[in-house]
């Protein structure tokens, strides 16, 4: 039964974090038009590889840390975890701020807002719920502030505020104040935070880097699309950011699966059994994949319709690439964070990101500015393929060595 309270709570989470861009959707495409909508796509995009950086990589090798680890270790971790990630956090979204600037054709600020506010999604404390398998904490400390930040921004958009609303209120202002809140609810002391001193942060920074390298590899081609899609085919943005959009809140939602498995493979008393557990979470997760690559692809062109206003309907063979790709994700999630965390193998996952970037990025670039959106989700799936098959041997690889 705790198992599936678990369940639930996990899947009500990102489907609150879903729910809520939707809210606002409609009320940007209809207000702003075209033109808000492509600024708001690019904010995201550039925020959403910063937001890859900021994290540090704890969503990968954090959640099993904490699964095994006694209460008052886990307060430590958590302090010396957003120390860490609120150190690189503001020249980051700077950083992702003036590049959205320079790549929106209008509503720049706007953009620029978007971009910085994304990027603090970084600082959440999700993964830390994950690994203690408190989904309800994580619920009160985060989907719900976030979900209230949307809706009183939607509110104060059709009320004629300027769309800047958007980024500064939907985003940055939850983004800062739901892991402050997490921290309290946590019993998160000051003192946790006094015993960290500038060295062992530097320390700490240098060895999250394995685990962060693959993720910021991997932001070229996950969060970046937009952007690079910009450059070649401005004239494909719209459709191919509302496809980008619809698929990755969709898989924001499906990633509950594995992040229940996370703790409970990182919570087996062996190494057999952990990795006996991320098989059997391969499996899993690769049939769910398809079940909901399927569904994605029959209702994402009537979706998107609704969603943005007619200013970017998804056509049936963009909305099938998605649902293909869907499947890849849902599969690679369970390979890299499950079974090559438990196989020790990370280095793994960091070439499979690269693997998936050297093939991602020049696909992404040649195929959308022949074939519009339907080629740049074709080369997001071609990367995305890219990085399965790397895991895939790795995993095999390690299971190998073990016999």
């Amino acid at each position: 039964m705790s198992r599936v309270k678990s369940l639930v709570g996990f899947l009500l989470v990102p489907m609150l974090s879903a729910v809520s861009p939707l809210l606002a959707l409609p009320v940007i495409t209809s207000r702003f038009g075209d033109p808000g909508w492509q600024s708001v796509a690019i904010g995201t995009s550039i925020g959403s590889a910063a937001a890859v950086l900021v994290e540090l990589g704890w969503g990968l090798n954090g959640p099993q840390r904490v699964a095994r680890a006694s209460l008052r270790n886990r307060r430590q971790t958590l302090a010396l975890s957003s120390s860490t990630k609120a150190l690189v956090y503001a020249p980051l979204a700077v950083a992702a701020g003036s590049i959205a600037f320079l790549l929106a054709d209008s509503f720049r600020v706007e953009g620029a807002l978007v971009a910085a506010g994304t990027a603090g999604a970084g600082l959440s404390l999700s993964w830390f719920f994950v690994g203690t398998r408190e989904p309800g904490r994580l619920v009160v400390t985060d989907a719900i502030p976030r979900v209230i930040a949307v809706v009183v921004a939607s509110l104060l958009m059709l009320s004629g505020l300027g769309l800047w609303v958007y980024g500064a209120v939907a985003l940055i202002l939850p983004g800062v104040a739901a892991p402050l809140l997490g921290l309290q609810r946590t019993g998160v002391r000051f003192a946790d935070f006094q015993r960290l001193s500038v060295g062992r942060l530097a320390r700490t920074v240098r060895s999250q880097l394995a685990a962060l390298s693959g993720r910021a590899l991997s932001a070229v081609y996950i969060a970046l699309p937009v952007a690079l899609v910009s450059i070649v085919a401005p004239g494909a943005v719209s459709v191919f950011a509302a496809a980008e959009r619809l698929q990755r809140m969709y898989l924001t939602v499906l990633i509950a699966v594995p992040n229940l498995m996370q703790s409970w493979v990182g919570g087996a008393s062996t190494a057999d059994e952990r990795l006996a557990r991320a098989r059997r979470g391969i499996l899993l997760n690769a049939g769910f994949g398809l079940v909901a690559g399927g569904i994605f692809t029959a209702i994402a062109p009537f979706a998107s319709s609704l969603i943005f206003s007619g200013v970017a309907t998804i056509p049936w063979q963009v909305a099938a690439l998605c649902g293909a790709m869907i499947f890849v994700v849902c599969t690679s999630r369970a390979t890299g964070n499950l079974a090559l965390v438990a196989l020790r193998r990370i280095d793994v996952i960091a070439y499979s990101a690269l693997a998936g970037t050297i093939v991602g990025v020049p696909s992404i670039l040649g195929f959308s500015s022949l074939l519009g959106p339907a080629g740049a989700v074709l080369g997001e799936l071609l990367a995305e393929a890219t990085v399965l098959a790397v895991q895939l041997s790795g995993v095999a690889r390690g299971h190998r060595r073990r016999s």
